[in-house]
């Protein structure tokens, strides 16, 4: 029986910082499936982001084998790893591994994955398909995508200025298309302390005109403003160790 492949691209997902991309096979999430209930040492998992999947050294297939880094929590931490290869009219899946900082920590069965076979054809297809997904734009995408670009180009990428110390993501929800979503650290300028504990998270309204100068608008507020009284505050989460149950004994 020929497999099922469907990509579908997480664009601005509260859990991440980037694009992520599900990867079902069959309708079974494979980065679910390959680590613990709680992700990574607490934090969640998912396919990579969509422009390394679906670039030239990702997911296409090639008759070639190629072992694919699909998922995980971060590429620079840990990853899930998969071997591609197309042989005839099929795409083979196999040989999956769990890496963390480079060596295997986990592979074949302990993984929870088997071989799959998909179509060739419909397997490109997908690939196609997900690109479209991943390309859809609307207008709150534009804003964050050029305050994205703002923010990095002004230095900002480790220092936020007078009140932000540092950023940790720029969303633009799908189900919120007129709203950008900044979460940031900050500062206490009182003296007492150098950042205070926990994220903020604050949102400002777009519209249909033109995204860079609304982008503009919005780094000079973050820049010179102090945000917080309007911000929502997320206390600090503690991580989980992997592998513990609830009383911090082994698994």
């Amino acid at each position: 029986m020929v497999d099922v492949l469907r990509l579908e691209p997480l664009l601005f997902p509260a859990e991440f910082t980037s694009h992520r991309m599900g990867i079902l096979v069959n309708g079974l999430d494979v980065a679910a499936t390959a680590y613990p209930a709680d992700g990574f040492y607490g934090q969640p998992v998912a396919g990579f982001a969509p422009s390394w999947l679906l670039g030239p050294d990702g997911l296409a297939a090639t008759p070639e084998a190629r072992e694919i880094a699909v998922g995980g929590s971060d590429m620079s931490e840990d990853q899930l790893t998969v071997r591609v290869c197309q042989a005839g009219s099929e795409v083979l899946w196999d040989r999956w591994r769990l890496r963390v900082i480079d060596r295997v920590h986990k592979e074949g069965a302990e993984i929870g994955l088997g071989s799959f076979q998909f179509d060739s054809h419909a397997y490109a297809e997908e690939l196609t398909k997900a690109t479209e997904r991943t390309t859809r734009t609307w207008p709150a995408r534009l804003v964050a995508e050029n305050l994205q670009v703002t923010l990095w180009r002004e230095g900002w990428d480790q220092d936020g200025g007078a009140w932000i110390r540092r950023y940790v993501a720029i969303r633009a929800p799908e189900d919120r298309p007129d709203v950008v979503e900044i979460s940031y650290y900050a500062r206490d300028l009182s003296g007492q302390r150098y950042a205070l504990p926990g994220s903020y998270v604050v949102t400002f309204p777009v519209d249909g005109t033109d995204p860079d100068v609304q982008a503009q608008a919005i780094a000079h507020r973050l820049g010179h403003a102090d945000l917080k009284p309007i911000s929502v505050h997320q206390p600090r989460r503690r991580r989980k160790p992997v592998g513990r149950d609830a009383a911090g004994s082994p698994s």
